[in-house]
């Protein structure tokens, strides 16, 4: 196949994989319209991701008609009882914040809406959103790019294997440092910002996000062993692969920081 499709189909998949990992993890919002047979249309967008110091936990349901709406939220897994706070309407918006929480602490929360209909809660189950410290830019867009790279080229990589080719040396060692400077540089500065801890996975803790690092490392350090001694390495590579791309089909933020209340502590793997 010619050179130049094998990075397109690369490209594309990598796309695929990120565009996955985004939407399926915790922290993407829910999102929906109005249910049918409610008089009122309306879409809302319930954030399950929050800057503490931000201005983004905010609770948006969009209608050109006048809706009146109210949230009942608690902390997550306390025995708080729920708090209740009316919702208010203007140009064309329903809206309520979530009051601020320290890094990794949680909300639940349930949202309501009067229709003419009689009053519909818009999820099915109450949505958690974590807090999270602001991660700076100069942190935060390496950790994606490098990261998003590492991924490219390990699809880029496999395409050359399976139609027949062997990846160079350096294509595999290009990868790893992509590997190294996104999930080992960057990755723990920005974990530093949002949550106060720079590493939670093995053997500190059970962070999935970070224990799914460290497989995909160990895996492709020995594929770039064998491919530095020249030796039959494309067994290593192929393995290397998949390894990844099971590790890409795991939800992103899955089992992350999360604050417990009780103890006043950050744990992991929750």
């Amino acid at each position: 196949m010619n050179k130049y499709l094998l990075w397109i189909f690369s490209f594309l998949i990598t796309v695929f994989f990120a565009v996955f990992q985004r939407t399926t993890g915790p922290t993407y919002p829910v999102k929906g319209q109005s249910p049918g047979g409610s008089g009122i249309d309306f879409s809302y967008r319930l954030p399950r991701s929050c800057t503490v110091a931000g201005a983004d936990c905010v609770l948006k349901i969009k209608s050109k008609t006048r809706l009146d709406g109210f949230v009942l939220w608690k902390r997550y897994k306390t025995p708080d009882a729920p708090v209740r706070e009316e919702m208010s309407y203007r140009d064309g918006l329903l809206s309520a914040s979530l009051p601020g929480q320290p890094p990794a602490g949680k909300l639940e929360y349930r949202v309501f809406v009067k229709t003419p209909a009689g009053e519909t809660e818009l999820s099915k189950a109450p949505v958690v959103t974590r807090f999270k410290g602001a991660v700076p830019r100069w942190a935060l867009l390496p950790h994606i790019l490098f990261i998003f790279m590492f991924m490219f080229f390990s699809v880029r990589i496999f395409l050359s294997v399976f139609y027949g080719g062997l990846a160079s040396k350096r294509a595999v060692a290009l990868n790893l440092g992509f590997l190294l400077l996104g999930g080992f540089l960057f990755g723990p500065i920005v974990q530093q910002y949002a949550f106060g801890q720079a590493w939670t996975g093995f053997p500190f803790g059970m962070d999935l996000t970070d224990n799914k690092t460290l497989i995909m490392l160990v895996f492709w350090l020995p594929a770039l062993v064998f491919a530095l001694k020249e030796r039959n390495y494309k067994p290593w590579i192929i393995l290397a692969v998949f390894v990844t791309f099971a590790v890409y089909l795991v939800p992103h933020s899955m089992f992350g920081s999360e604050l417990d209340y009780k103890k006043g502590e950050v744990v992991t793997g929750k």
